[in-house]
C-alpha cells in the first residue's frame, strides 16, 4: 500500500488541508477548502519500485470514495516540467470530473507552441508532454470546465457568506496574484528572440525563462490565509515577480499562516519585502519542495537556515538519497556517454514510498495537524 491507513483520513468539513508532495524532481499540492472542495495545483511523477505513478492522484483516490467529488480546481502554475508532468493524467483520469482548469496567463500560450514546434523541429525536446496538457485542459473545458488565464489579480474562487459548519459564515477567495501583465509581455518577447532566422538553429533558451510567469496564489478563508508561492522569484524591477505582486495597488495584505516557499528555497524566490509582510502576525507554518537534477539542488543549506529564524515549522517533502554507483542504473555507453561531458554527479535513488508534508487548520488559523509522512521531514 503506497498510503497507509493511519493517514487516510479526510479533513472535518470545517478543516481546511494543504498536502504538499516533492519527490526531489516535481512539485504538486493537493488542497481541501471547506464550503469549495478540493484542488490541485500542478503535478508530479515519480518512480516506485520501477513504476511511475502521480501522488496527488493516488492521494486522492486513496483518501475519497466512490462517487468522488469533482475537482473544484486544476491549476497549472508554469511550464515547467518539474510542476506540470502528469496533469494530463489527473485531467484525463480523476473520476469525479473537474470544475475549472487553470493555468498561467494565456497570452503567451500560442507563442510557447510556436517555440515547442520549433525546437522540436530541431530534435530539441524543450519541455516534453505540454501540449498533451494542453489539449487535456481543452478537453475539460468541452466536458464542461471553466477555464481560468491566470494573471495578476485573476478571481479562481470568489464566494461571500458561505456557511461553514462549526464556523458561522465567511468569504472565500482563491485569487491569483501574478504573472504581470508586464511578465507576460516580457516573456513573450524572450520567447521570440530565441526563434531562429532562416538558415539558423535555435537558440537554446535559459530554462529559468518560465518562471518569469509563475502564478502565486492567494487563498483568504475566515481568519486564515495561504500562499502558494509556486516558482515565484524575487524580480528584477516594480512588475515582475514578488516585486510586481507587491507594487499592484490591488495586493491584499499578504500575512499568512502558511505559505509555500517560492522556487524549492533558492535565494532567487526570496524576497525580504514579501517575508516582512508574511511574517507581520507572527511566523507562519511552511513547506519546501527540494529540487534536485544535474548538478543543481535545492535548496542549500544557507537557504533553509535563512527561512528557519521567520517560520514556526518547515517541512521538506523528500529526503534526497545520492548514490555514485552509476553503473546499477546506466549503461557502460551512457555512462562514458555521460562522463564525456560531465566532471561528477550522482543519481537520485528512488525512495519506496511516498513522502508528504500535510497541515490542516481550522478557519480560525488553528492547526489541527502537522503531518511530515516519511520520507519527508521536518527541518
Amino acid at each position: 500500500m503506497l498510503f497507509p491507513s493511519r493517514i487516510l483520513t479526510k479533513p472535518a468539513d470545517n478543516e481546511m488541508e494543504i498536502c504538499v508532495f516533492g519527490p526531489g524532481y516535481g512539485e504538486s499540492i493537493v488542497v481541501y477548502i471547506p464550503g469549495v472542495g478540493w484542488g490541485i495545483i500542478d503535478s508530479c511523477v515519480t518512480k516506485i519500485e520501477g513504476e511511475t505513478i502521480i501522488p496527488p492522484l493516488l492521494y486522492l483516490l486513496a483518501l475519497l470514495d466512490p462517487p468522488y467529488p469533482p475537482l473544484s480546481f486544476v491549476v497549472l502554475t508554469h511550464p515547467h516540467e518539474d510542476h506540470y508532468l502528469g496533469l494530463n493524467h489527473i485531467i484525463n483520469e480523476y473520476p469525479g470530473g473537474i470544475e475549472r482548469v487553470c493555468r498561467y496567463d494565456g497570452d503567451g500560450i500560442r507563442e510557447l507552441k510556436i517555440f515547442i514546434t520549433k525546437q522540436r523541429a530541431s530534435n530539441n525536446n524543450i519541455l516534453p508532454n505540454l501540449p498533451q496538457i494542453f489539449n487535456s485542459m481543452d478537453n475539460a473545458v468541452k466536458a464542461g470546465a471553466t477555464l481560468r488565464r491566470l494573471g495578476e489579480m485573476t478571481s479562481i474562487i470568489d464566494l461571500s457568506n458561505t456557511t461553514i459548519e462549526g464556523y458561522g459564515t465567511t468569504d472565500i477567495k482563491l485569487t491569483a496574484l501574478s504573472p504581470s501583465a508586464i511578465s507576460v509581455k516580457k516573456y513573450i518577447e524572450k520567447l521570440f528572440s530565441l526563434f531562429p532566422q532562416i538558415g539558423k538553429e535555435v537558440k537554446p533558451g535559459d530554462d529559468k525563462l518560465h518562471n518569469m510567469i509563475s502564478v502565486c496564489l492567494f487563498l483568504k478563508i475566515g481568519t486564515l490565509q495561504i500562499i502558494f508561492g509556486s516558482d515565484v522569484e524575487s524580480g528584477t524591477d516594480d512588475n515582475t515577480g514578488w516585486a510586481g505582486i507587491l507594487s499592484n495597488r490591488d495586493c491584499p495584505d499578504l500575512w499568512a499562516n502558511f505559505v509555500k516557499i517560492a522556487h524549492h528555497g533558492a535565494v532567487s524566490g526570496y524576497n525580504t519585502d514579501a517575508w516582512t509582510k508574511h511574517i507581520k502576525r507572527g511566523k507562519p507554518f511552511s513547506a519546501i519542495t527540494p529540487f534536485c537534477k544535474g548538478k543543481n539542488s535545492l535548496p542549500a543549506d544557507e537557504d533553509i537556515n535563512n527561512y528557519k529564524s521567520i517560520l514556526n515549522k518547515i517541512g521538506i517533502t523528500t529526503s534526497l538519497i545520492l548514490s555514485e554507483k552509476i553503473e546499477e542504473y546506466y549503461s557502460r555507453k551512457v555512462i562514458t556517454a555521460i562522463k564525456s561531458k560531465t566532471k561528477s554527479f550522482k543519481i537520485i535513488k528512488p525512495h519506496n514510498k511516498i513522502g508528504f508534508i500535510r497541515y490542516r487548520f481550522l478557519l480560525d488559523g488553528t492547526v489541527t495537524e502537522e503531518l511530515a509522512e516519511s520520507p519527508a521531514k521536518w527541518i
